[in-house]
């Protein structure tokens, strides 16, 4: 099966699950019944295809490179990884044709496996990596349990936590505490926290992908690529960075590259949408004039 490239309405039917939540549980079946038999990328490599399938549910567009960069594998890698999560069933690749001839991106379809099951018994994660909303563990659960004994409480009577004349907890230096990536906003892609933690801390990474969340608004972004085009855009903005080119705030520059680039992407889908459509108009048109009047 081909179809058009960029025809969304095509990869519409493509859809194999209703929801994220099936897709995933489909994803943590798959897993746990064949991980043993996967080469370590294949693994990994269908998990981040699985968060470019949410749009629309078990279909993902993505393209090979940005999978290979996300991944941190080589192109033929994720090929091999691909064409072995294929040989067993978890999915499906569809080729693209180009208004201008020849193939264009491959479209990758999760499948749906009924006779996959994950067993009631299995609570641990199978794919920790699939999302970054994570369960909230006890700790962060409110509770109304009296504490088990007074040792454990007795750390918050010491005067050493309280002010002078105040019965408040003391307030801590803010430049002594060292907020490392765990401290970032989960909503804010693992990938991205990856690259960023080399140079930012946990409040400069989540007024990154602020930006990113501000630009898409901006320019009515309806695509699923944010994360890599962000990533290629921070590489870019840490480049010139280094460069000694950016004279000004680096937050800036980078919200200007991250727009820019989601604008083309962007552009770049809806020129592809356009044409086909006018393609479909020309063959509908096309049909009526050619009609066999003389044997209705």
């Amino acid at each position: 099966m081909q179809i058009a490239s960029a025809d969304y309405n095509a990869m519409k039917q493509l859809k194999t699950f209703e929801n994220k939540e099936e897709l995933n549980n489909a994803i943590r079946s798959f897993l746990y019944h064949h991980k043993h038999e996967l080469m370590p990328a294949a693994a990994l490599t269908l998990k981040t295809i699985s968060r470019f399938a949410i749009k629309i549910p078990g279909v993902c567009w993505t393209k090979i490179a940005t999978l290979a960069d996300l991944v941190g594998k080589a192109a033929r890698t994720i090929h091999r990884a691909l064409k072995q999560l294929e040989e067993l069933g978890a999915i499906k690749r569809l080729k693209t044709i180009r208004k201008k001839g020849g193939y264009g991106h491959t479209v990758i379809v999760i499948n749906k496996q009924p006779d996959l099951s994950l067993p009631e018994h299995v609570t641990s994660d199978v794919t920790p990596e699939m999302s970054h909303r994570e369960e909230p563990t006890k700790a962060d659960i409110p509770t109304d349990e009296p504490p088990k004994n007074e040792h454990e409480t007795k750390i918050f009577k010491t005067k050493s936590f309280r002010e002078k004349n105040n019965n408040d907890i003391r307030k801590p230096d803010p430049e002594k505490i060292e907020m490392d990536k765990s401290f970032v906003d989960k909503r804010v892609p693992k990938e991205f926290v990856d690259l960023a933690k080399y140079g930012f801390n946990a409040i400069e990474i989540d007024n990154l992908w602020n930006r990113v969340r501000i630009a898409k608004e901006k320019i009515n972004y309806t695509l699923t690529n944010e994360t890599a085009i962000a990533i290629d855009a921070l590489k870019q903005t840490i480049k010139q960075y280094k460069k000694r080119a950016i004279r000004k705030d680096i937050g800036a520059y980078f919200y200007t590259t991250v727009k820019n680039m989601l604008q083309n992407d962007q552009d770049e889908y809806e020129r592809e949408l356009a044409a086909e459509q006018r393609r479909q108009a020309i063959r509908q048109n096309n049909s009526i004039l050619f009609y066999d009047w003389l044997n209705e």
